[in-house]
């Protein structure tokens, strides 16, 4: 193997097939691409919705994949309410997103839930500084937040404004089987 590398090495350097990089122009990182931001709103997302026994990583799933995707926000409030005709106009007067919302179709659909490669990454991330715990036991774990992500969590509420404005609508009172069939079906 070490050949190998070597032989290619050589042959880059007689092509002079260097590496050129454009350090002119830097390149912008996304907030969503930092583990540190996501690792953030699961906390937020726990703290808004968590009960005394947790939620399960597949609703966090759906609930992160709605607030990365606010265009689906309003469809997810109509499904969510439809049997509740008072409650749902109730619901939709109180939801005021900031911004206009751009609806992007063209996200890839999973079979069952919404779920980012990196959501495991960030539960570990979590886990370790102590922010989060896991309990029960598979299938039914239950992540909930510990004294320090509740810290944690009154420290970054003020961040994440439209979020919180769609996440009141449901209290701590969302029904995990009803979002996560919304999320991956309708």
């Amino acid at each position: 193997m070490k050949e190998i590398i070597e032989k290619f090495a050589d042959k880059l350097s007689e092509n002079k097939a260097n590496p050129n990089i454009n350090l002119d122009r830097p390149i912008y990182v996304q907030p969503e691409d930092r583990i540190s931001y996501r690792a953030a709103r699961i906390i937020f997302i726990l703290g808004m919705l968590n009960t005394k026994y947790g939620l399960s990583k597949e609703v966090i799933a759906c609930i992160d994949f709605l607030l990365r995707n606010p265009g689906y926000q309003k469809k997810f409030i109509i499904e969510y309410f439809k049997d509740k005709q008072n409650t749902l106009i109730e619901k939709l007067n109180k939801y005021t997103p900031s911004q206009i919302i751009e609806i992007d179709f063209n996200i890839v659909q999973y079979k069952s839930v919404p779920w980012y490669l990196r959501f495991n990454d960030m539960f570990l991330f979590l886990y370790v500084r102590r922010l989060v715990e896991f309990i029960g036991t598979r299938p039914n774990l239950r992540v909930i937040l510990t004294e320090a992500g509740k810290q944690f969590l009154s420290n970054i509420s003020d961040i994440y404004i439209d979020e919180q404005n769609f996440l009141e609508l449901f209290g701590s009172r969302l029904t995990e089987d009803k979002a996560i069939k919304i999320i991956t079906e309708v």
